[in-house]
């Protein structure tokens, strides 16, 4: 069976400050977010045959992969298909009134609605680069992609055959992993912390 092992990015710089940025350099992640996938790529192991990873080449990304790897001893692949989602004006600025519900109610709301008038990224272009991606991961083999929340939410997006706005409420915390079973289109799990026996087992069913 082949599976697809979303992984979001460790806790950042430009999480800690409340910054919405799609730069590739310049927001590491925090002491904190390392220690935090230390002990969550562990539970990486339970998982037999994956071939390798393929993260967002974004620092934060980036670094997260590098513990990954470290801890799993897997290869590395990057691919700028896997990269934030573009900020337009946005970027490097933090988060409008500095409070991320009134965030999500009205500026990103408001510029999907409108067109995008400021260069937020559409979902048409995320899912489009995003579903490039997918097409190309052989349905049987196991891979690690470690990208961002709204890149994740479009690899969902792809399964459920979900539009933004049906993915609007999907959070998908730091350092947790979204599992799907490519070779049935079934997602096992969304957000995990851990990656619990109820989890192998579908994988062994599976398989």
């Amino acid at each position: 069976m082949g599976l697809i092992i979303a992984v979001r990015h460790g806790f950042s710089e430009s999480n800690k400050k409340g910054f919405l940025t799609h730069d590739i350099e310049g927001y590491p992640l925090t002491t904190e977010g390392k220690k935090y996938l230390i002990n969550s790529s562990e539970e990486l192991k339970k998982i037999k045959g994956i071939k390798e990873i393929t993260s967002s080449p974004i620092q934060r990304a980036r670094e997260t992969a590098e513990i990954i790897s470290k801890i799993t001893g897997l290869k590395i692949r990057m691919d700028e298909r896997l990269a934030e989602r573009q900020m337009g004006k946005y970027n490097n600025t933090p988060y409008p009134n500095n409070n991320k519900y009134s965030a999500e109610m009205n500026w990103r709301l408001k510029e999907v609605l409108s067109g995008h008038p400021n260069g937020l990224e559409s979902w048409a272009n995320l899912m489009k680069r995003t579903e490039s991606l997918l097409k190309e991961i052989p349905k049987d083999e196991k891979v690690i992609l470690v990208s961002h929340g709204d890149v994740i939410k479009a690899v969902i997006g792809h399964f459920l055959d979900l539009d933004e706005f049906g993915t609007w409420g999907i959070k998908v915390n730091h350092g947790h992993f979204t599992i799907i079973d490519t070779a049935r289109d079934k997602l096992l799990c969304i957000g995990a912390p851990i990656i619990t026996d109820s989890i192998i087992n579908k994988i062994k069913n599976d398989c």
